[in-house]
This record gives structure tokens, C-alpha cells and sequence, in this order.
């Protein structure tokens, strides 16, 4: 039968001509991790920072492993092949490697998108073997570039690094990173395949299709089977479908023959908040002489998903609305996945009511840990092929590696029900608006055609979307496809709704702990006011920031003034929140109140970004150690389900907001609250009916009349059984003009809950936790909440901490109130 052997023991790195060899601690595992290891740089890296470690760039590096092997595919004492074959897996690659086997050249590997597979049956002998993985360094391949297509650069619309297929990130400094810091090493697993009999499967190709009433499926195995021809023919491949321990379907035939079936009753998948997310699992096992050699498997689930209109998704016949986030790279000094932090990062997006996730097409590939999570938790999956935000030439040898990697992302991730579409990159052609907006895009036939024929050819029945943003006069118009909504520094007529929102953003803080360690500073600088073409915070922050982030700030101007480093998270933070809670809500109406009974324009939304890929300020919600920013909660809010919403405009408009699997029908009370006389001053009530993917306009609030803007506006939705299931608030001015009161916070635990009270209304009530000195990872439900007088809020916390001292706070309140837990 085929072995697996992964390769991790017994590593070591060397500096090319240096003498000098280190153990390496375990596998995979970087060049610079590896030297930090060895203390021969500093944590600086990690900051991606390169002041130390720049001379890492300029050397050749050698890592080096043996194996040993009881057989070969050559007798090397006669010179005779005997049955057997061996098969080197390098599942990631940074980048540009020469693979040696006992000193012979194995093969070259020159992209870190794909992994490397090699045939080393011809260099292995019995015993001992060698394997060597030598690095070059990317200032070389760069220079040799350089001179190969110097008539190309010559024209000053590509780069030179666009020829390589190295993560882009490397060469800039968006992510927050020296435009120098080259990762390399190994980040991947090294596997080791003995194939005793030359016999193996391949691949396993899988499709079906539903029928008109979803509850039957045909289904079609195409198990690949690999291997000398003659021997083939005498072998058997038998396929199980499996749901959970159920065996629902068996059958076997000669190798190299299809299966066809067809299934009664079927478990459909579903996306979050329309049903389960059921799956069934397919595997074919390889049978020679009655045993089993090879097996392969892969979870599917059944789903039909249609397209409507632009981005505009039905799942199993229900119209689906995207509300997601945008992933970037999980730590940006090494490509090795940390699967407990990319867990992490999914649960928090579970949490958040995120249901579609896009995984960014200048980021990185995620492992198999991330589709797996998405598949059985119901999480869409926008994935992008890797091109971002700049011109690609249109050479053979680009545009033949782009094809390759997304040939093998489609095949080997294609069964995976939650991938919803494919697109070719990021901002490729925003790129060229940006830069040269009369020019046609150099690689726009690439794109528009090659790509699309490729997506067509192996998976025909998903949508493929050009890029991101893509549609209109300009690739970014809000009113022809998706658009990246930087509303903060440029103007883009239309956006107030958008077709989809791909990208929306403003720049917030961390909170305090998290500002020292980005600093690595015990105290931090003092807010200081902006003058007229300064930078709107202390200068020492901009040693933690990129991409002209302080023209992408929220509305700050909005809100107090800051005098201490707590105030300034505080300002940054509520502005973004507001502006998150005011943009998605607006979306999630999707129509103005005059509009009548229209659809919603707005078919998505994801927040730019959902992590922070290096100690770097942002807009990410989540902070680079996984620690919730204030506008998470924000936006965690604004993505509940089913949304009862004030809209503060000429007129005040209530409204309903349904994006579950089932209708909603009940009645929505306003209610008009004084924080001065600390009661509600003012009380209306509207019936509402909200089908599935609809939002419903209730009536507006002009039985108010006229009063003066210190004035809370609430809403509440009762189901038809009385049950509230819905609660929103808005302000109807600023909060600069606003007095908060002394809320008179109350703190008690009851069960696993913390509960809170105020006598009087509590704006932004802040919970933080300690246990020993850790205050990250208390995971609290929902935090910086407001809290109307009498209410009482009941607030999870997660599993890390169950045992600490948890504080609480209104913003503007005195002092804090403590609870031991």
C-alpha cells in the first residue's frame, strides 16, 4: 500500500560557504524564524522590520535532511528496476529552490502559490538518502529579471517584481512591513510517497446535479488512477458514499471506469441562518489482489446556487445576501500556518454573524484546516486568484504560472460546497484607474478570457467574477458591480448603495495593551490637537502604519477631543463603529425610504479587513495578537440576522431588516428616550411583515414631532409571540454636542453570564478581564454596548478565561465597577 512519511525530523539550515549548521526545531519553519531561534536577529522581523536582518536577503540558503528507505525502484548492485516508485511532495516553497537528492539534481521549484511534486525514484537508494533544499536570493532573481525584460520595464507600467510569483507583499509596505523583508525557507509540509507498485490514485474528480426540487441528486466519481497501463487493467477501484457513519452507497469496478449514481432524500448543504450545513463523504479505495493500496476521500455537500443578477446569489432556491469580511495573511513573517490562529480568526467570524468570507487575491493561500471550517459551519468563501492592485506583463512565462496555480486551486479545492465563486485578483484594473485610467489594461484578455475559459473548462457550474472591483466605466462604480468603498479619500458618485460593497473601510485604534505592544513602549504619546496639514495623531504612530492610512480615519471630528491615549482609542474607535454601523445598515435597507416596495440594491458586504497581518494600525477589527477592536462589536451588530433599524434622515424611518430563512412578522416600538429626565418621553408602534431577503420599510416617526436632539430614538421588534428579537438605537446628533450622565453601572455574574445594569442611560460600557496578568482572550459576547436605564444586559465570556477580575465601564462615567470571577 502507498506510505505516507512526512519529513520532519532532523533538519538543518546553513548559510551557503558559512560552516556553521543549525538544528532546525521543527518543520516547516522559515529562515528568519530559524535564525531568530539561533539569536541571530532580532524580534524585529516580526514587526517586519528588516534593520537587523536585511543581510538575511543576500545569502543562499541550504536546509538539508536525511531519510532512510528499505526499498528503491532501481537495484543499484545489478542495475536492474524492480516494482516501486518514490514521490517528494514540497507543499510550500519561499521561492526560488533547487531540490538535490544525494547530491543529484532533483528539480527546481520558482513559485510559492504551488507546491513542488517530484519523481525521485531514479536518485534514491536502499538506506541512508540526502535531501538538500537550496534557496537563491530573491535580489538575484530580481536583477536577472531585470535584464531579461528590460525592453518591457523600459516602458515604467510593470515592476519588476510582478514577473515573480513570490507573495507581492514582499516588495511594499501595505501590510505594514520594509518594502525589503524577503521571506524564505520552507513553509509547507515535505511528504514522502513509497508507491511499492507503481499504483496510485491520482485524483478524484466528484460532480452531481440536483434536480428541479432539490431533493434528488445524480452523481458523478471520477477516481484518476495512476500507474503502468498493463498493470491497471487487472485492478479494482471501489467508491462508498458516506453520511456522517451511514454508508448510503457502495460499489466497485475496474480501475480507469467512472461511477454514476443516483440519490433520493438528499441532506441539503446550507449557508449560516438558512439551515444546516449537511455533508456527505466520498471515497474510493484502490484494490489489488484484495487489498487495499491507495484510498482517497473528500467531504461534499449538495447545494445549487444560481445567479440572479450582478453578485445577487440564490442557495437551494432562497436569495442569499453576503455579509462578510475580507482575510489577509495571519502572520506576515512566515508563510507556516498557525492552525490555532486561523481557528480563531473563523470563530470570531462565526461569532460576528459573518456568513461569506473573501479570501483576498494579494494575500496567501490558506491550507485545507480553513475550507473544512467554512464547509461545516455554513461560511461562503469568495476566493481569489493571486494577482492584486497593479499591471501584470503579458508574457508567456507569467501567464503560464498564473494558470497553473489556478488550475491546481480549482482541482484541489473545487468539491468544497462552501466556495461560492472564483476571481481573478484584487484591484488589478482599480490599479490602472488609479495610475492611467484611458489605458486598457495590459492583461485585461488574460483576465477577461483565458482565466474565464480555464474556470468554465474544469468547473463550469461557478460563477467567475473578472476581479474586484470590476464593472462599470470605471472597474470601481458602485452602481455596475462591486466597489471598494475608499469614501474617505476619494469621492465616488453613487455609493450611498452600492451593488456590493467588496471592500469598506475606515482606520481605527487597538486598544491600550495592545498600542504598547506595537510601540514596545510602557506609555504612550499624548494626543495632540491637528493643525492645518498635520497628521491627525501623535507622530510616533506613524512608525506603526502605511498606505496614507490617516487620510482613511473616520469621522473623528464627531466625537470629543481627545487628552489621553484611553480617549484616543475611545474617538477612533466609536467613529469607525459608527460609520460600520451606519454603512451596513444602509446597505442591509438597501433603498431609500422613498423607493417603496424595491428590491435592495445592496447585495453584500464585507469589512476591509478582518486581521491584522503584521503589529500594525488599520482598519482591521481584530487586532494582530486576535483581540477584538471596538468596532467588531460595531459591526457584529450591525450583521445580526434580522435588523430593526432607525433612519435619522429628512424624516425619521423605521425599518425591518430579514436576512434568515424564515418570514418575521410582528410589530416594531419607538420609542423616544430623554437621558436629562431619564425616561421616554415619546412611544409609537408599527405592525410589520419581513419575508426571507427583504427588508421591509415600517413607517416613519413624525408623530414625534419636533424635539431637541439630545433625544435617543429606540426601536424594538417583538415576534408575534411578544418576544423581543430585535433592538437598535440611533442619536440624532453628533456626540460632541452630547451630555452623558452618570450611569450608576451595576455588575453581578449569574451562572456563566456577567450581568449589567444602569440607573441611568450608560453610553459605550466597556468590559475588560485580567487572570495573572493576561487580559487578552476574554472573548465577552458583546462589548461597548450602550445600556437604557432599568435594562438588563446579559454578557458570555469565552473559554480561555473563567476564572479573573473583570472591570466595567460607561465611557464618560467616573470610576469603574469590578466583579471577581
Amino acid at each position: 500500500m502507498k506510505r505516507e512519511r512526512i519529513l520532519t525530523d532532523n533538519w538543518f539550515l546553513q548559510e551557503q560557504g558559512s560552516g556553521e549548521s543549525m538544528k532546525i526545531p521543527s518543520m516547516p519553519m522559515q529562515v528568519h524564524d530559524i535564525l531568530y531561534h539561533y539569536g541571530k536577529i532580532s524580534d524585529s522581523y516580526q514587526w517586519g522590520k528588516t534593520e537587523d536582518c536585511r543581510w538575511v536577503n543576500d545569502k543562499t540558503w541550504i536546509y538539508s535532511t536525511d531519510f532512510r528507505i528499505l526499498w528503491c525502484s532501481t537495484d543499484h548492485a545489478s542495475g536492474e528496476k524492480v516494482n516501486g516508485e518514490y514521490v517528494l511532495l514540497l507543499e510550500g516553497l519561499d521561492t526560488f529552490a533547487e531540490i538535490r537528492v544525494n547530491q543529484e539534481l532533483a528539480g527546481r521549484h520558482n513559485d510559492c502559490y504551488l507546491p513542488c511534486r517530484l519523481d525521485i525514484s531514479a536518485l534514491v537508494r536502499p538506506g541512508r538518502n540526502t535531501l538538500e533544499i537550496i534557496f537563491r536570493p530573491v535580489g538575484e532573481v530580481l536583477k536577472e529579471t531585470e535584464e531579461k525584460y528590460k525592453d518591457v520595464l523600459a516602458k515604467g507600467t510593470v515592476e519588476p517584481c510582478r514577473f515573480l510569483r513570490k507573495t507581492f507583499h514582499d516588495f511594499t509596505t501595505y501590510l505594514g512591513n520594509d518594502p525589503d523583508f524577503y521571506k524564505v525557507g520552507v513553509f509547507g509540509k515535505s511528504v514522502l510517497y513509497e508507491i511499492p507498485d507503481k499504483l496510485r490514485l491520482e485524483e478524484m474528480d466528484v460532480d452531481y446535479a440536483l434536480n428541479e426540487t432539490l431533493d434528488t441528486v445524480k452523481l458523478q466519481v471520477y477516481p484518476v488512477v495512476a500507474g503502468e497501463e498493463d498493470s491497471i487493467i487487472t485492478d479494482r477501484v471501489r467508491v462508498r458514499i458516506l453520511y456522517g457513519k451511514e454508508r448510503i452507497w457502495e460499489q466497485e469496478k475496474n480501475a480507469g471506469e467512472g461511477f454514476f449514481t443516483r440519490i433520493e432524500n438528499v441532506h441539503l448543504w446550507w449557508p449560516v441562518g438558512y439551515g444546516t450545513p449537511d455533508l456527505y463523504c466520498v471515497q474510493a479505495d484502490l484494490i489489488r489482489d484484495g487489498q487495499v493500496i491507495d484510498t482517497c476521500q473528500k467531504q461534499i455537500g449538495f447545494r445549487k446556487i444560481t445567479v440572479q443578477g450582478m453578485l445577487d446569489f440564490q442557495v437551494n432556491k432562497k436569495t442569499v445576501k453576503l455579509w462578510g469580511a475580507n482575510l489577509t495573511p495571519d502572520q506576515g513573517y512566515t508563510l507556516c500556518e498557525d492552525t490555532e490562529r486561523i481557528r480563531r480568526l473563523l470563530n470570531l467570524a462565526k461569532d460576528a454573524h459573518v456568513n461569506t468570507l473573501r479570501i483576498w487575491g494579494e494575500g496567501t493561500a490558506f491550507g485545507e484546516f480553513l475550507y473544512n471550517f467554512a464547509d461545516e459551519n455554513g461560511i461562503l468563501l469568495w476566493q481569489e486568484f493571486f494577482c492584486g492592485h497593479a499591471q501584470y506583463p503579458y508574457v508567456e512565462c507569467v501567464r503560464e504560472k498564473i494558470l497553473q496555480e489556478a488550475e491546481h486551486m480549482i482541482r484541489s479545492r473545487k468539491h468544497h460546497p462552501s466556495i461560492l465563486l472564483w476571481c481573478g485578483g484584487n484591484e488589478c484594473y482599480l490599479s490602472r484607474d488609479f495610475a492611467a485610467p484611458q489605458e486598457k489594461y495590459l492583461m485585461a484578455d488574460f483576465f477577461e478570457y483565458d482565466l474565464k475559459r480555464l474556470c468554465l473548462r474544469l468547473d463550469p457550474d461557478r460563477y467567475y467574477h473578472v476581479n474586484s472591483p470590476f464593472f462599470g466605466s470605471y472597474s470601481n462604480e458602485p452602481g455596475k458591480g462591486d466597489t471598494h468603498s475608499y469614501t474617505n479619500s476619494w469621492y465616488v458618485p453613487g455609493s450611498d448603495h452600492p451593488i456590493f460593497a467588496s471592500e469598506n473601510l475606515r482606520v481605527s485604534f487597538p486598544g491600550v495593551k495592545t498600542l504598547k505592544r506595537y510601540l514596545k513602549k510602557d506609555t504612550l504619546p499624548t494626543p495632540t490637537v491637528q493643525r492645518h496639514g498635520g497628521l491627525p495623531w501623535p507622530k510616533e504612530y506613524e512608525s506603526i502604519t502605511s498606505a496614507e492610512s490617516w487620510k482613511k480615519i473616520p469621522a473623528i471630528e464627531a466625537f470629543y477631543e481627545a487628552e489621553s491615549p484611553e480617549e484616543m482609542v475611545y474617538q477612533y474607535g466609536a467613529a469607525a463603529g459608527k460609520y460600520i454601523k451606519d454603512t451596513v445598515e444602509r446597505y442591509r435597507r438597501g433603498r431609500k425610504a422613498e423607493a417603496g416596495t424595491e428590491d435592495r440594491i445592496c447585495k453584500g458586504h464585507f469589512i476591509w479587513k478582518w486581521n491584522t497581518t503584521f503589529p500594525h494600525i488599520y482598519s482591521s477589527v481584530l487586532d494582530f495578537y486576535l483581540e477584538q477592536k471596538m468596532p467588531y462589536y460595531y459591526l457584529k451588530r450591525a450583521y445580526e440576522p434580522l435588523s430593526v433599524q432607525v433612519e435619522a434622515a429628512d424624516h425619521l424611518h423605521v425599518w425591518l431588516v430579514n436576512d434568515t430563512g424564515v418570514s418575521a412578522k410582528g410589530r416594531i416600538t419607538a420609542e423616544l428616550f430623554d437621558m436629562q429626565t431619564n425616561c421616554y418621553v415619546k412611544k409609537e408602534e408599527f405592525p410589520v411583515i419581513c419575508k426571507p431577503g427583504e427588508s421591509a420599510y415600517a413607517g416613519r416617526l413624525d408623530s414625534f414631532g419636533q424635539f431637541t436632539r439630545d433625544k435617543i430614538v429606540k426601536v424594538t421588534f417583538f415576534d408575534a409571540k411578544g418576544t423581543v428579537t430585535a433592538q437598535n438605537h440611533t442619536f440624532v446628533d453628533i456626540e460632541r454636542h452630547l451630555a452623558f450622565p452618570q450611569s450608576g453601572l451595576e455588575i453581578w455574574k449569574e451562572k456563566d453570564e456577567i450581568c449589567l445594569r444602569a440607573k441611568r442611560f450608560a453610553r459605550s460600557v466597556e468590559l475588560c478581564g485580567e487572570e495573572d496578568g493576561d487580559a487578552y482572550w476574554w472573548d465577552f459576547q458583546d462589548n461597548f454596548f450602550d445600556l437604557f436605564p432599568g435594562e438588563v444586559k446579559r454578557v458570555g465570556y469565552g473559554k480561555t478565561h473563567r476564572s479573573g477580575r473583570i472591570t466595567a465601564k460607561a465611557v464618560y462615567d467616573e470610576r469603574y465597577v469590578e466583579l471577581n470571577v
